[in-house]
């Protein structure tokens, strides 16, 4: 999936061509739901998911799981999304960066960019608290964009990483970042 060509030209345009922000956004929904023990029907969603330890269909999320579905779903209307369930895969070729993560973001329709890190190394969370594994770091030069939305505990941050035009990294940073050590803001 091509995200973006650059951090500085998507903070216009921050989600990805629609078919590819649904396929996104239809991933990042039903991987709340595997974590919860979801058991998969469609083609896509056992492919995707394998049904590996699921538990039933009648499943309940935790309520910042369910604020990022009822966000996805609230998107997804809004584009228009849908997404072939029969389908045997969608374009999603950076799924292991949301796999990773223990607390999962929601696309947003906005973004913004802190172009040209020059503060400090920081490490990149794997979810919203302090012993969680580091999953990446922000080092000086790389760019770090606000393109997801955080439905977790206040004063954490959920931040996408990129390295010229590569997307290198996703996680959670406890915030805020300081805007005073980037070359530039966008967005």
């Amino acid at each position: 999936m091509l995200r973006f060509a650059a951090p500085l030209f998507a903070v216009l345009t921050p989600l990805p061509a629609v078919a590819d922000a649904c396929d996104e956004m239809w991933f990042i929904r039903n991987l709340h739901f595997d974590r919860a023990g979801y058991c998969f029907g469609s083609t896509l969603g056992q492919n995707i998911f394998d049904n590996a330890g699921c538990t039933g269909k009648d499943i309940r999320l935790d309520a910042e799981a369910q604020a990022g579905v009822d966000h996805i779903k609230e998107m997804e209307g809004y584009h228009g999304c849908k997404v072939d369930t029969a389908a045997e895969r969608i374009d999603m070729p950076n799924d292991y960066m949301f796999r990773k993560l223990e607390d999962l973001p929601a696309p947003s329709e906005t973004g913004s960019a802190c172009i040209g890190w020059r503060g400090p190394e920081i490490a990149v969370l794997a979810g919203h608290r302090m012993d969680a594994p580091v999953v990446g770091t922000v080092r000086p030069s790389m760019d770090i964009m606000w393109d997801y939305e955080s439905f977790g505990p206040a004063g954490w941050e959920i931040v996408s990483v990129y390295e010229g035009s590569d997307w290198v990294g996703l996680g959670w940073v406890e915030g805020p970042i300081d805007p005073g050590h980037c070359t530039q803001l966008a967005g």
